[in-house]
């Protein structure tokens, strides 16, 4: 097997199942606390805080940028980007395909200042194409988001056992469903991993040809059998057409 064709082995991180229970507990734990709003995947690397820098500092978006949080879990990557006031809840959604993790995110941007206006929708994105006008008339009128952002969705998705109709595994059609909801010109998309290192993400996402790599996130890195790496990466895509 060559190295383009390498999968990560199925997990039941891949499955819906796995996801709805997860966040059917974690609105029972809100509804008694709700100061419990569940696991902030890639704390642990201050992803989030890294990602707003980026988006900040190295991209200069404006306050009125658009954002599209695929696979967006409990909402808590788009809270934090209200946080410091550099960005609007007015153009963000977030999207993802269990229904409990609609639920809660809903939940949480009730009580979260500021985020009373992102919406958060239950979507598919393997299994369902919707247009632009799906997320809203702005976005359709712009030709999509400025960002698109994934913080371990192609990581899940690709944890999957589920082939498509050519036998391809579900996450091998990833890139081209998630790439006609960036920006054509300016847009972004931001896939955060742990599963995969920088260079196989960027081999994974550009082989379609629709997206190719233009910058990263930079995290602390360690030396490992004479290799640099670090534990997470996040890696930014423009399209190509």
């Amino acid at each position: 097997m060559s190295e383009d064709d390498t999968h990560l082995d199925p997990s039941v991180l891949g499955t819906k199942a796995h996801w709805d229970d997860l966040y059917a507990l974690e609105l029972t734990n809100h509804a008694a606390n709700p100061s419990d709003i569940g696991t902030v995947w890639f704390s642990d690397a201050d992803c989030e805080t890294r990602i707003y820098r980026y988006l900040t500092d190295e991209l200069e978006l404006p306050s009125s940028a658009t954002f599209l949080d695929v696979g967006t879990g409990n909402g808590h990557l788009l809270f934090s980007l209200l946080e410091d006031g550099d960005f609007v809840g007015e153009g963000m959604v977030g999207v993802d395909y269990s229904e409990r993790s609609v639920e809660l995110a809903k939940n949480i941007a009730s009580q979260t200042p500021g985020a009373e206006d992102v919406r958060f929708l239950q979507l598919d994105i393997i299994k369902e194409t919707p247009e632009l006008e799906f997320f809203g008339a702005q976005v359709a009128n712009e030709g999509g988001f400025d960002v698109v952002l994934d913080k371990g969705t192609f990581d899940a998705i690709s944890l999957s056992d589920e082939r498509l109709e050519d036998g391809r595994r579900v996450y091998e059609i990833y890139p081209e469903k998630v790439a006609k909801w960036v920006k054509p010109q300016d847009g972004v998309l931001l896939i955060t991993s742990c599963n995969w290192t920088e260079e196989e993400l960027v081999r994974k996402v550009t082989a379609g040809g629709g997206l190719e790599a233009s910058g990263r996130v930079r995290y602390p890195e360690f030396t490992f059998g004479g290799k640099k790496g670090s534990a997470v990466c996040t890696v930014a895509f423009k399209r190509t057409r």
